[in-house]
């Protein structure tokens, strides 16, 4: 009776630890999908107008913007559709756009409404 329940028991550890390990490769597969999305070109082109659209001197010696990176660790799908990117300016952690990309019909991305951080704001306005 002993032996059974002992094999039992070591049937549903390894059941459970199946069920974990495929969790975190979906969950894996799903962020490696969502830097994909956000890497892309047709993000960037997206997310460089933005950038322009906000200092019409972006990416010169005369603008705030001089350049940008993705913060891939702060990626997250939308629960209302669309991919959530944080944007940072000038490798500085308080000069950040987040953004909402989503995809339309005919496969361009299109942003939707943006946040713009105080200390970059601030920035822009020549503060």
């Amino acid at each position: 009776m002993k032996k059974s329940k002992f094999i039992v028991l070591i049937m549903v550890v390894f059941s459970l630890s199946l069920g974990g390990c495929s969790f975190f490769n979906g969950q894996s597969a799903k962020k490696q999908e969502m830097i994909q999305i956000a890497e892309s070109k047709k993000a960037k082109d997206v997310i460089e107008n933005l950038l322009r659209q906000e200092d019409p001197n972006a990416f010169t010696d005369k603008g705030v913007i001089k350049s940008y990176k993705i913060n891939e660790n702060s990626l997250k799908y939308n629960p209302m559709g669309g991919l959530i990117i944080k944007v940072i300016i000038n490798d500085d952690n308080n000069l950040t756009i987040t953004t909402t990309l989503t995809e339309e019909s005919d496969g361009k991305f299109e942003q939707n409404g943006y946040v713009i951080s105080g200390e970059l704001s601030d920035e822009l306005r020549g503060k």
